[in-house]
């Protein structure tokens, strides 16, 4: 897996990871492996300087219509980069790689406040991404350089906040009331989240259901997108309840297609917005009648599991999310 113009060079770039079947890495472990170099053409290759990079990129398209026309651009704010040096020479110098096979290792610890891999909400929606990208500079200035990326997966370490309940109530027109308990307000991608309800109806008006909806919004640099519904269920199985009291312990599982809540801006983006990505759970009870529902909105901090073996680990992202044709 990976891109660029190496094998069309007589050059083949291939990745080999450390942990071959790692499917993502957390914030505090460490990406290492070899990079492997064939060159089959026939003859030897001049170069300036080979490097290793761990790049971390902000991909935000956009698309812009004047009169009839319409043009779509994909902007790349390099955000974190870490650099590794091969083989370097001066302006009088140069390096040259001979025939044969060429291995490079290599090892990039990562910060612990780096934001996860973000795939694409939909068209046009902006990403994080990173990447390690292979450069071989030719000697000669004339002659293109040799690049290849290999995309890799990165989700923040486990540290989960400190864990408070949260209790809301409202009241409608007609002496409906809805009260709702968190035992916690943090909740684990691919596990069950449980709440409590109780609602009161005096006057025995039919709700029609009740029902969760948990929105996401995203603040990726310049791209802000809020109401993103990344679950939407019915907590209970009633329908057209008509009892004067309702009570009960409800749950439901979060999606493994989510990404964790967080918040990040470095010390080098003093300026710039920061990466954002934040869930809110909204309840409402569908009642009888104009204006009559009760919505309740709560925060909800959504946080990583830890995997116990490789069947519980959430596939990574394809290679065309992340580099999509342009």
């Amino acid at each position: 897996m990976g891109s660029g113009n190496s094998a069309l060079m007589g050059i083949n770039i291939s990745l080999r990871l450390s942990e071959q079947n790692k499917q993502f890495y957390r914030t505090d472990e460490i990406v290492s492996g070899k990079v492997e170099c064939s060159d089959n053409m026939d003859t030897e290759v001049r170069l300036k300087n080979v490097t290793i990079e761990l790049i971390g990129e902000l991909v935000h398209p956009t698309h812009e219509t004047r009169h009839i026309e319409s043009s779509s651009t994909t902007h790349c704010i390099r955000f974190f980069t870490k650099r590794l040096c091969i083989h370097s020479a001066d302006e009088l110098m140069e390096y040259t790689l001979r025939l044969g096979n060429h291995r490079w290792p290599f090892s990039f610890p990562l910060d612990d406040s780096l934001p996860p891999t973000v795939k694409p909400a939909g068209y046009l929606s902006p990403f994080i991404r990173y990447f390690i990208c292979v450069r071989l500079i030719r000697a000669d200035w004339q002659k293109a350089r040799i690049e290849k990326h290999f995309p890799i997966v990165i989700q923040r370490a486990v540290t989960p906040p400190r864990a408070i309940h949260l209790e809301y109530e409202d009241e409608n027109r007609k002496g409906v009331r809805f009260y709702v308990f968190l035992p916690k307000n943090i909740a684990v991608i691919g596990k069950y989240f449980s709440l409590n309800i109780d609602l009161y109806n005096p006057r025995r008006i039919t709700i029609h259901r009740i029902t969760a909806v948990l929105i996401e919004e995203r603040i990726l640099g310049p791209s802000k997108e809020k109401n993103l519904i990344v679950l939407k269920n019915n907590v209970t199985d009633i329908v057209d309840f008509q009892g004067e009291h309702l009570h009960g312990t409800f749950k439901f599982i979060l999606p493994d297609s989510i990404v964790a809540s967080f918040s990040w801006k470095p010390a080098s983006w003093p300026f710039r917005n920061p990466f954002i990505l934040r869930y809110e759970l909204n309840l409402e009870a569908h009642i009888h009648g104009s204006f009559n529902n009760i919505m309740i909105r709560s925060p909800l901090t959504i946080i990583n599991r830890t995997p116990i073996n490789e069947n519980e680990m959430t596939p990574p992202p394809s290679y065309e999310t992340l580099f999509p044709a342009s």
